[in-house]
């Protein structure tokens, strides 16, 4: 597996990584919810605006970038929350770079931030995904997450 270091995101970064990671979250979203790509693109900006008033600063958010440690190139992005108040964190999203993947860099990066939250005194690391994203749902299981709930809708 490869060695890879976070480095927080500075404001560039942090617009790039969330204009970037914008158009897959809104076809999942659109798919998920039976609704237009318009209207999830709608959704997902007011979402992530009401999560993120503060952007790349709001309190307890964290954006980094993922840097392979031996070269020291950016392979992906990673945001997560920690919340100090009930030691717990969320992962809400974490991008690999499609010239970097399948390569073991999501699995060191996501090891690297479960040892972020964990040295905060988080008890618990939570996250969602999309049932479509197989991938994703392979990955978390090879790092020990296990589905909790399961949140399920058709269309009318």
């Amino acid at each position: 597996m490869p060695r890879v270091t976070l480095e927080p995101m500075t404001q560039e970064h942090f617009a790039d990584f969330m204009e970037a990671i914008l158009p897959p979250y809104v076809a999942e979203r659109a798919a998920a919810d039976h609704v237009c790509l318009r209207t999830a693109e709608q959704y997902a900006r007011r979402q992530h605006a009401r999560l993120l008033p503060d952007g790349h600063l709001t309190v307890g958010h964290r954006f980094v970038r993922v840097l392979a440690t031996d070269s020291g190139q950016v392979v992906g992005g990673v945001w997560f929350w920690i919340d100090d108040e009930n030691k717990q964190a969320f992962l809400y999203y974490i991008s690999i770079l499609p010239e970097h993947r399948r390569r073991g860099f999501a699995s060191s990066a996501l090891i690297a931030v479960e040892e972020t939250v964990r040295a905060a005194g988080c008890a618990s690391f939570g996250l969602n995904v999309f049932s479509s994203n197989d991938g994703g749902i392979a990955l978390y299981r090879k790092l020990g997450f296990r589905a909790v709930s399961s949140y399920w809708n058709k269309p009318l």
